[in-house]
């Protein structure tokens, strides 16, 4: 059985253990009630509909290596959405006597918090035991693309891996001797495709696993079909276009959206429109021109965060985790991301989507494309409010390492990747870290160069 099985089995495995627990924990409410509700048949489908919910806040990706916190964040904001539909639906579906009983439901959530919780901790720490803390050897293009990627391994959870070091590609020739003690090697990106090939090569032949930060135009392979011209074997790779169907139903998607959450959030809106100019000169509102789909200019909408005027002696400058900029009512803000809420009216108006990449101004836009190849090919789809890049990075993530969360949208976009996407910025919106600005002062790892003899 090949790795992938193990993976499929593993997600089946992780599903069965979920709908068992969930399944059991409401019938034991009702037993632990004294219910005579008979039930069973509907609290089934009652079990399999929180699976789905489940499903849609992405806790059926890997949870290898994970973050403990993007485990239990998920799980309890999906158990809590799954607990309120129930009881809403109790509220107007009289016939069905089990989901009126909400003292049964409340019961039954914090059953189901407690025991699958516990669960997939045991899952996780069992998967931590087995697989060990390994060893991990940098081989990057210099020494400071060798620390960002080292800082990037140190911010993860503690006990995946340790930090051996660092080789540099000037001695790539030495990398077989190092490997009787690494048991994963990072790649990194800008290295001569042939290196990268040699040291692949060579670490398959000694069984070492291989961690590669992947070239833009490799994030295009996942998706490829393979096509096969007289004997050779080719990858077809096509330019990213939704079908009419698909732009519909995204279209109808965003309108659902956007008014539901306009209708939800009106009270939000009518504070904080009377709230900024009471507590900093200037307009509650502010506007500012962004580059959209295909290159058009639009206006975006947001509550203003900052200063009248903030860039009017700096220019355009990114905003910093310490910005003297950001007003006291901003800081509030920009933690909740309540600023963005104004954009609804562009995703109303057409000008963005619900889910998509974030949209930014012309002169980033031309500074970003200097530094990274392929930058435009964002651009392909509506922006948008919450995108791929807002959940599973934060605002101080790397315009390259943005990118790539944004061409993996582009490339397998689909409208239940959207509703996934949009109910994992539920948990962003609740971690505050991921909305500070960029940090002012970096992290350095003292990274060991591995000697050459």
């Amino acid at each position: 059985m090949g790795k992938n099985d193990n993976g499929r089995l593993g997600k089946w495995a992780l599903t069965l253990g979920d709908f068992v627990l969930m399944h059991a924990s409401f019938l034991f409410t009702l037993k632990l009630q004294g219910s005579r509700f008979d039930e069973s048949f509907l609290i089934y489908f009652v079990s399999l509909a929180g699976i789905l919910t489940f499903y849609l806040f992405d806790l059926y990706s890997d949870y290898r290596r994970k973050r403990i916190k993007h485990l239990l964040y998920p799980l309890m904001i999906s158990l809590f959405i799954f607990h309120v539909f129930l009881q809403v639906i109790g509220s107007f579906e009289k016939s069905v006597l089990f989901l009126q009983n909400h003292e049964l439901l409340l019961v039954a959530f914090v059953v189901q918090c407690i025991v699958i919780t516990a669960f997939r901790l045991s899952v996780w720490y069992m998967a931590l035991l087995i697989t060990g803390k390994k060893n991990v050897l940098i081989i990057a293009k210099d020494e400071n693309e060798s620390i960002h990627l080292a800082n990037k391994f140190l911010n993860h959870t503690k006990g995946w891996f340790n930090l051996a070091g660092y080789l540099s590609v000037d001695h790539i020739e030495n990398l077989e001797k190092h490997l009787r003690h690494i048991d994963s090697v990072v790649i990194g990106t800008g290295l001569e495709k042939s290196t990268t090939d040699d040291i692949m090569s060579l670490c398959t032949e000694k069984g070492k696993e291989i961690l590669i930060v992947p070239e833009m135009y490799e994030l295009f392979l996942s998706v490829a079909q393979t096509q096969q011209i007289d004997d050779m074997l080719v990858f077809s790779i096509q330019p990213p276009k939704m079908s009419k169907s698909s732009q519909l139903a995204k279209r109808i998607f965003d309108i659902a959206v956007a008014l539901t959450i306009l209708i939800l959030t009106s009270p939000v809106f009518l504070l904080f429109f009377i709230l900024i100019p009471v507590t900093s000169k200037g307009p509650a509102f502010y506007k500012q021109e962004r580059v959209g789909f295909k290159g058009q200019r639009y206006n975006i909408y947001k509550f203003r965060s900052m200063k009248q005027d903030a860039e009017k002696l700096t220019g355009p400058t990114l905003a910093t985790d310490h910005d003297p900029r950001i007003t006291k009512v901003g800081h509030l803000l920009r933690a909740t991301r309540i600023d963005e809420l104004p954009q609804i009216i562009n995703v109303l108006k057409g000008e963005m989507s619900i889910v998509g990449p974030r949209p930014e101004r012309e002169f980033f836009i031309h500074q970003f494309t200097r530094q990274v190849p392929n930058y435009l090919y964002r651009l392909t789809v509506k922006p948008g409010i919450t995108g791929l890049a807002q959940v599973l990075g934060s605002y101080t993530t790397t315009v390259e390492d943005k990118l790539r969360y944004d061409l993996m949208y582009v490339r397998n976009y689909s409208l239940t990747m959207d509703i996934k996407i949009l109910l994992q910025t539920i948990r962003v919106v609740l971690q505050r870290e991921q909305a500070q600005g960029v940090k002012t002062e970096q992290p350095k790892h003292q990274l060991r160069m591995l000697g050459t003899k």
